[in-house]
């Protein structure tokens, strides 16, 4: 099997997790469901832009997130959990194929090994939910070099504008890897709200045909 980097993984959206003599590449849900090909646009799923049945694009969505899967660094191998043959034989080849043919640019690979910069006090009352443990690698919350949805209220910080910080792809978060939120909170509040107001919009909308 082709031997890959941290720096490559990383790039194509990767997080690295070491502890003791074990280092692997992680890749969430959101990652996996990318190189799988599955979109979801709030009303229909598709997969590779065909267009597949809401039980079949939710039960995938479903096995992704619920299965783990990982570049061994060590063994220099793909691992998986909870995932069928065929899924992570997708992922395999479509993560091969990106990296061998070169579609990860050098601007991108440096960025995804430089993305945090000085670390930076969080005041209090902002509930930063970095992960922590027995054997976990403690991370400093740092600002946003680049720009990346917010995981709170999912719109867009813009880079400098938010926290940076790291989630164990081991802990029991929805989410892992270098997480990015609003440093106002009131931002997230007129996200929320804005969405809020968008899909009311639509329900109107939809009882109305």
């Amino acid at each position: 099997m082709t031997q890959f980097t941290v720096t490559q993984l990383v790039a194509i959206g990767g997080s690295l997790w070491e502890k003791g003599d074990l280092r692997r590449v992680y890749f969430n849900c959101r990652e996996l469901c990318s190189l799988y090909g599955l979109k979801y646009d709030g009303w229909r799923y598709t997969v590779d832009g065909e267009r597949v049945s809401n039980n079949t694009g939710s039960a995938f969505a479903s096995a992704l997130g619920r299965g783990k899967f990982w570049y061994d660094l060590t063994a220099g191998e793909f691992c998986s959990k909870d995932l069928s043959d065929k899924m992570v034989q997708k992922l395999v080849e479509r993560i091969t194929a990106a990296l061998t043919r070169g579609d990860v640019a050098e601007e991108t690979t440096k960025a995804a090994t430089s993305a945090v910069d000085t670390p930076v006090s969080v005041p209090a009352g902002h509930d930063i939910a970095t992960a922590a443990g027995p054997g976990i690698q403690e991370r400093p919350v740092r600002t946003n070099k680049k720009p990346a949805r917010c995981r709170r209220c999912g719109g867009w910080v813009l880079a400098g504008e938010g926290y940076l910080y790291h989630i164990d792809p081991d802990e029991a978060y929805g989410v892992s890897g270098w997480v990015v939120e609003h440093k106002d909170p009131a931002i997230c509040r007129a996200e929320r709200t804005k969405a809020d107001a968008l899909l009311a919009e639509q329900a109107k909308a939809y009882t109305r045909d």
